[in-house]
């Protein structure tokens, strides 16, 4: 083969070349929207992530209670029975229990304060203190 006839050859194949990577580089549209659909699918999965767990709470039993009366614990309890509730919410009724104590006069908090979730049910269990 020729000079002439390689060069030609090289140059065809190098322009062909080039055109098949650059159309292959190239998505399709089916492409592009199947990669926005599975960036919006990720977005709401980490939104999902982000948001707290709710459990639905039909009602809150208090254990260990004998410094305050029935009916201030329910007036407590009252506003998150039979509701959605979070780690947070149920944090908040645990240091409205704590207040209730303080309001009443006792300097001395309960020792402890813990809380399990069973049947949709919150059981708070208090240990006060002995002193």
């Amino acid at each position: 083969m020729s000079n002439k006839k390689l060069f030609v050859a090289f140059s065809l194949f190098l322009l062909l070349d080039s055109k098949l990577t650059c159309f292959a580089q190239t998505p399709s549209i089916s492409q592009i929207q199947r990669s926005q659909e599975v960036i919006e699918k990720e977005q709401a999965l980490r939104d999902r992530l982000k948001q707290e767990e709710k459990i639905f709470i039909n009602k809150i039993v208090v254990k260990g209670v004998s410094s305050l009366s029935e009916e201030q614990v329910q007036e407590i309890m009252q506003p998150f029975q039979k509701r959605w509730l979070t780690k947070k919410i149920i944090a908040e009724i645990l240091e409205l229990i704590k207040k209730a104590y303080e309001e009443k006069g006792y300097t001395l908090e309960p020792v402890k304060i813990a809380y399990q979730i069973q049947k949709k049910k919150l059981i708070i269990e208090i240990e006060e203190s002995k002193y």
